[in-house]
């Protein structure tokens, strides 16, 4: 391990370019280190945003991380910062790693002992595969239960309950010995947009926003939160023109100052439509970075899986060159990010003990006891239901399902829809459990409907739940015997 004075020499002989490209965290496509190379013998790249389309295992993971290891050892780098999205609803290595219910789940519980293990959990497998950095905690309340792509990401609907399981989370993260990254700054559970899309709006006074929103996100820095990420939303009543990413505003004085914060702050991508749609990459890169980012997330999950999508993520680095050496952004500005990032990477990446076996039976356990306490009725309740038959009806069509594995390796990650397993679980424990369609219905009164929902939080698109919202109100309002199970679901009927 290197000392402190041979990185402070190092450091001193990065050239600009070597600098600037230590404040960027890019993405690849496929499963070969070599195609990150260039990017880190060259650029001195900081940190790689990685899916499951970089690897599908464990064993796949270990090697990808082996080869970056070796590329940086042979170039004299100092380590990535590799950072993945196992939060639960969205995960990684899926199949494989032990995801648990997610955090809505864990939330309805309210058990925080349960969420600081299910989170110590995702740390000891992902620094397992070799990944130092988990992608979160969601910190977002969902204040808006019509969100599209937080849902069952938040931990709830309650600030308080929120904050008591961010912080949760955070400490069983540093308990598995892995960074943590509270997520999306200044909350992102009240919008009626995707920023994958475009930038939503959230019009609430900074009064509003520390009682709700910004609640969280304290919890998690009073309890030792290593980074956050920014969201690319627009608060008017803080910032008129800027979206959180580009204001210094909502960075500077709000999360830096008012609330203490002296992590890194990285950026949520700068590929999504939130960004690309307004400004050009290499402004919105300069204004980010004069509005207090440390690092520039240019991930988005390769929405086109070929090389130029790796020209575009270095020509966002030559465009941040050329703005400093013009005088358009302070070489102050860019010397300060790097100190947080090298002092960073000594203080807690250097000393990560990576690829450590883990106990696969433990970690199933405390995945298994969460989702049992998780298991909750919104409305009613039957306490038995071994003495009838049971018609189990799926709501969601088909159709639904044609996007439920994300082509950019980033999502909840399984083939198989979650009523698959249910009704194998299901048939597995009752005796009599019939798979029925809706013209059955009418000769299902000798027993209980189980009517199931479910749905799947996915960056950019959507999937579908109107037929199934629909198909739950008729079958209410038409029958008494019906038992609604939602899977990942938050529908209101």
């Amino acid at each position: 391990m290197k000392n402190n004075n041979d990185i402070a020499k190092q450091v001193a002989s990065w050239s600009l370019k070597e600098k600037v490209g230590q404040l960027f965290i890019l993405a690849f496509p496929g499963k070969s280190a070599q195609t990150a190379e260039t990017m880190i013998a060259e650029y001195n790249l900081g940190g790689c945003y990685l899916s499951q389309d970089n690897a599908d295992t464990f064993e796949e993971a270990r090697n990808l991380n082996k080869d970056l290891q070796s590329m940086l050892d042979a170039n004299n780098r100092l380590p990535l910062l590799l950072g993945v999205d196992q939060e639960g609803a969205w995960g990684v290595l899926v199949g494989e790693s032990t995801t648990g219910p997610g955090n809505l789940a864990l939330g309805v519980s309210d058990d925080v002992a349960g969420t600081k293990s299910m989170y110590k959990v995702f740390g000891e497998e992902m620094r397992s595969a070799g990944f130092n950095c988990i992608l979160g905690p969601c910190c977002d309340v969902n204040l808006n239960p019509n969100s599209p792509i937080i849902d069952t990401r938040s931990f709830g609907d309650q600030p308080s309950k929120v904050g008591a399981h961010s912080a949760a989370a955070v400490v069983g993260l540093s308990d598995g010995q892995i960074v943590s990254c509270a997520k999306h700054f200044p909350g992102h559970g009240d919008t009626h947009g995707d920023t994958h899309r475009d930038i939503p709006r959230v019009d609430k006074s900074y009064d509003e926003l520390k009682s709700n929103d910004l609640a969280p996100f304290q919890a998690a820095i009073d309890a030792g939160v290593d980074l956050i990420m920014t969201s690319h939303i627009l608060y008017p009543q803080l910032d008129e023109k800027n979206p959180a990413t580009l204001s210094s505003t909502i960075l500077e004085d709000v999360l830096r100052k008012d609330m203490g914060f002296e992590g890194i702050i990285i950026s949520d991508s700068m590929n999504m439509g939130a960004i690309q749609n307004h400004y050009a990459p290499v402004d919105a890169a300069v204004k980010a970075m004069k509005a207090g980012i440390t690092m520039i997330m240019l991930s988005e999950e390769h929405y086109d899986h070929s090389d130029a999508y790796l020209d575009k993520q270095l020509a966002m680095i030559h465009g941040l060159i050329d703005a400093v050496e013009s005088g358009e952004l302070d070489e102050a500005i860019i010397d300060d990010a790097v100190r947080r990032v090298v002092e960073f990477k000594v203080d807690k990446l250097l000393p990560q003990p990576l690829f450590a076996d883990f106990d696969l039976g433990a970690n199933l356990r405390v995945a298994q006891t969460a989702a049992n306490d998780a298991v909750t009725w919104v409305r009613g309740g039957v306490k038995d239901i071994s003495d009838k038959p049971i018609y189990l009806l799926n709501a969601t069509p088909d159709s639904s399902y044609h996007n439920l594995m994300n082509p950019r390796g980033i999502g909840p990650n399984q083939a198989i829809p979650a009523f698959n397993v249910f009704q194998q679980a299901l048939k597995s424990k009752h005796s009599d459990c019939r798979d029925v369609t809706i013209r059955d219905l009418s000769s299902c009164q000798d027993g209980y409907i189980v009517v199931v929902t479910e749905n799947h939080p996915l960056p950019g698109e959507d999937f579908d739940q109107v037929e199934a919202k629909l198909t739950v109100q008729m079958l209410s309002s038409d029958f008494d015997n019906v038992i609604v199970v939602g899977l990942r679901s938050l529908m209101t009927y």
